[in-house]
């Protein structure tokens, strides 16, 4: 003989316990002592059963999210970056510097680093990751009908350019429908503010006299001491820069 228990459900969702049983194959089984059994156990509400669901699936959205959110961050930052690179510039790589570091030296550009506004663009502070030097970014747009490359290696020469009182353009970048220069940081700025500008201090006749002293050296390099004859058919105060020290320096445009 078998003994053992069945139970059966229906349409609604129901549980069965065995407490305590009790059975003898020869006289009378032992009656059972109620008070010794256990209580029933505790049953799981339907919130609770369904939480063991929504929770797993929570997680799983969430990751998926995650993973999605980065991808797409990932996509976003890359397409941020990216530059026009053409296979004739690599003989001028020294002098090209990487967007991603233009972009985090300026802070993304941002108004409260902007040094001022030219006609062909707008002029950044930025202090390079790589080096923590300062510099000046002109950030231009160019639609230019001559030849990028004949622009650019016209850009590369200007940087060949060496004097103590002219600005150095140290490097350029392209981007899309966009060409950056990056050049020297002068912390005074242009001459024409301490000219033209009441909030500027007044220059004593000695500076001013040291700074003619240095506009004028540096055209005579340009005009007639460089190895080729640069003409600068721009001179005035705006494009003349002073350093810390208040010595003029000569700004050269390729425009």
């Amino acid at each position: 003989m078998y003994v053992g228990f069945s139970s059966s459900t229906g349409e609604v969702v129901s549980s069965q316990y065995i407490l305590g049983w009790s059975f003898s194959k020869i006289g009378k089984a032992q009656s059972l002592d109620y008070s010794k059994l256990p209580s029933l156990p505790r049953r799981k509400s339907k919130a609770n059963g369904d939480l063991q669901i929504i929770i797993p699936v929570i997680a799983v959205i969430a990751l998926l999210v995650t993973i999605f959110g980065g991808a797409f961050a990932y996509v976003v930052r890359r397409k941020t970056y990216v530059e026009i690179r053409e296979d004739w510039e690599k003989e001028y790589s020294p002098q090209r510097f990487s967007f991603k570091d233009l972009y985090k030296a300026t802070e993304g550009f941002k108004e409260k680093e902007l040094l001022g506004r030219r006609g062909f663009g707008k002029v950044y502070r930025g202090v390079l990751p790589s080096s923590s030097e300062q510099v000046a970014v002109n950030r231009i747009s160019h639609n230019s009908e001559q030849g990028m490359k004949e622009f650019v290696s016209e850009i590369v020469s200007m940087g060949r350019l060496r004097h103590r009182n002219l600005v150095q353009l140290l490097g350029y970048c392209r981007r899309k429908g966009e060409l950056l220069l990056v050049y020297e940081y002068m912390p005074n700025g242009s001459l024409d503010k301490f000219l033209f500008n009441n909030s500027k201090p007044n220059l004593s006749w000695d500076q001013r006299f040291q700074i003619l002293k240095g506009v004028a050296s540096a055209l005579l390099y340009l005009h007639e001491e460089w190895e080729q004859v640069v003409l600068h058919r721009d001179v005035k105060a705006s494009n003349i820069l002073l350093d810390a020290n208040f010595n003029g320096r000569c700004r050269k445009h390729i425009f």
